[in-house]
């Protein structure tokens, strides 16, 4: 991280409570500047500091919100309009996961998946921009390597992903001339309680347990999304090999790639 690019700034951080924008969180507090959380849940390290068993160099800010309300994102940004009236640093981390094959997905669940990955997210943007066009400021959503391509058991999930990535890459053609930068930044499989919160094909919660395989910490993520941010250069991110893959064989050989993913994730959907 490169401190000195971060002093002073003022970051909006949603999803702050757990995983990787709790990672996030703990990461930009040991930097004097301003960081507003937007989540459901306040998170342990703004419980910590306002009991004063914690003492951060930042100044940090919780507004309790639903994301996937946009009653809710206006009241949470005309309250985070008292606190400032630029941002640098749009973090648009919240989401939720969901699996299910495309022929046993309910639309209620597509659309509870759109409402939280990307109604959500391009809404609150689109609250925003005067602070982020005030500041020159950057926004970076967490997306995922499914958003790359229809990945199998998880049709609204990716689907959702990939509608956030079409949003992001022509907000970043049209508003580039006003000094705005959007990133999308797609992590590998990570530690964090998203599957145990997301949602199967009809809509209810899948208390799955973690994925076993190999997989990020949240706070090896945080630190590659603190340093994508840091680099003028960066568009679309992804961490190790299965990123990568994805990313160039969508383009290279879909039809390989898709014996690939149907190999692999059989057991997903079957």
């Amino acid at each position: 991280m490169q401190t000195d690019l971060w002093k002073g700034k003022t970051i909006v951080i949603t999803g702050g409570s757990s995983g990787i924008g709790e990672a996030l969180l703990e990461s930009l507090s040991k930097i004097p500047c301003k960081i507003i959380n937007l989540s459901r849940t306040e998170p342990e390290l703004v419980r910590k500091i306002s009991k004063k068993k914690e003492k951060r160099s930042a100044q940090i800010f919780h507004i309790q919100a639903d994301l996937s309300s946009e009653k809710e994102i206006n009241k949470a940004v005309a309250k985070l309009a008292k606190l400032t009236d630029g941002i640098d640093v749009l973090f648009n981390n919240a989401g939720i996961t969901a699996h299910s094959r495309f022929d046993q997905t309910q639309i209620e669940a597509f659309r509870k998946t759109f409402d939280v990955n990307f109604f959500g997210p391009v809404f609150l943007t689109i609250r925003l921009l005067p602070f982020l066009k005030k500041n020159k400021g950057a926004v970076m959503v967490t997306s995922t390597v499914s958003g790359l391509y229809g990945v199998p058991a998880r049709s609204a999930y990716s689907s959702s992903k990939s509608a956030l990535h079409a949003v992001m890459e022509a907000a970043r053609i049209e508003l580039s001339e006003e000094g705005l930068r959007f990133i999308i930044f797609c992590p590998p499989y990570t530690k964090t309680k998203l599957r145990a919160n997301g949602i199967d094909g009809d809509g209810q919660i899948l208390g799955e347990s973690h994925y076993s395989g190999k997989s990020k910490t949240p706070e090896e993520v945080a630190e590659k999304m603190i340093r994508s941010i840091e680099d003028p250069k960066s568009r679309l991110v992804v961490m190790d090999k299965s990123g990568f893959f994805m990313k160039w064989m969508r383009n290279i050989s879909p039809s390989f790639l898709e014996k690939v993913l149907y190999k692999k994730l059989y057991k997903d959907f079957h």
